[in-house]
């Protein structure tokens, strides 16, 4: 039976999950769709995403909408008012804007002994992403020349732009659902899974309705965000990025490090292509992002090793 703890807990990493990661899942869709399509018909389509990744992986894995993802995090005898603070957490850090973590602070907080590889994951995802975007958009990156207003075709470049959404959305799903359902049980009946469902669509209706909230300025502030053929590239080459490294290894990771990563190389790139590079700004801005990382990252482990300590001591 689910309490109302666990109730809460559900609901407050559900907000705050999908508060904090629409910078690395939908962040790119909203910039470029921005003014373009109506925003009921960007929600529709997000959940219409949502339901079929999250019905199937609860069909193929015998009522776990995780995908399998939480078999080495185990739900605590009983909860307590401490099991909420991780999302409250979450909460605070993305209304300064933080990219923080969601799988160190609310994974790591029912598993505190997969830290290690959680943090050693994330930084090679960064390191891979970071030397993937680079190398990708320097290649690339010239052959999306001129202004947003100057695409041609643009109607076939925006149905492009849903597709690769739609890719990057379900592999950011499937990886990341875990971080959604650590406070439920395993095994799902059907009642809770629809009632589950219906509270992550209206979330995603409410982001949508937000544009994003404030987390999106840290996208905003990179180059081309309006432009349907980079947007395009970017989400295409952030869902490939995923389900590489699920294959890679079967360990979580934070994707919010291997977005960040991605995002890095492209703007170190696309500034080296410029007839006289701004690398010095460019390497500002990739430092300014990693300094809003690594503090909510250091916020995210210190609370997560603060929840068992409190609920030993109290």
């Amino acid at each position: 039976m689910i309490t109302l703890l666990q109730a809460c807990g559900f609901l407050l990493a559900a907000y705050a999950v999908l508060s904090n990661d629409a910078l690395q899942t939908l962040g790119t869709f909203l910039a470029g769709n921005r003014g373009r399509t109506p925003r009921l018909a960007q929600a529709f389509f997000l959940c219409a995403v949502l339901v079929a990744v999250l019905l199937l992986g609860w069909l193929r894995n015998a009522g776990d909408p995780a995908w399998g993802r939480l078999e080495h995090f185990t739900l605590p005898e009983s909860f307590s008012w401490i099991d909420l603070l991780p999302p409250l957490a979450v909460l605070a850090l993305t209304q300064w804007g933080a990219p923080v973590s969601t799988s160190f602070l609310l994974l790591t907080s029912f598993g505190p002994g997969a830290l290690p590889a959680l943090l050693l994951h994330s930084l090679l995802g960064y390191a891979v992403a970071l030397l993937f975007g680079g190398g990708v958009y320097r290649l690339l990156g010239s052959l999306f020349p001129g202004s947003a207003a100057a695409v041609e075709r643009p109607g076939l470049w925006l149905v492009l732009q849903w597709a690769a959404t739609g890719w990057l959305w379900s592999q950011w799903l499937i990886q990341d659902l875990a971080n959604l359902y650590i406070y439920l049980p395993r095994q799902l009946e059907p009642v809770p899974m629809g009632a589950s469902l219906a509270v992550l669509c209206a979330g995603v209706c409410l982001l949508t309705a937000e544009n994003g909230g404030a987390i999106q300025q840290v996208l905003s502030s990179k180059s081309q965000t309006q432009d349907p053929r980079a947007t395009t590239l970017l989400s295409a080459l952030f869902g490939l990025l995923l389900f590489a490294l699920a294959r890679w290894s079967p360990l979580p990771l934070s994707t919010t490090w291997v977005f960040l990563g991605l995002l890095g190389g492209r703007e170190l790139a696309l500034a080296w292509q410029q007839p006289q590079p701004p690398l010095a700004a460019a390497g500002r801005s990739l430092g300014a992002d990693l300094l809003k990382a690594g503090l909510g990252l250091a916020a995210s482990v210190a609370v997560a090793l603060a929840v068992p300590l409190l609920k030993a001591t109290l």
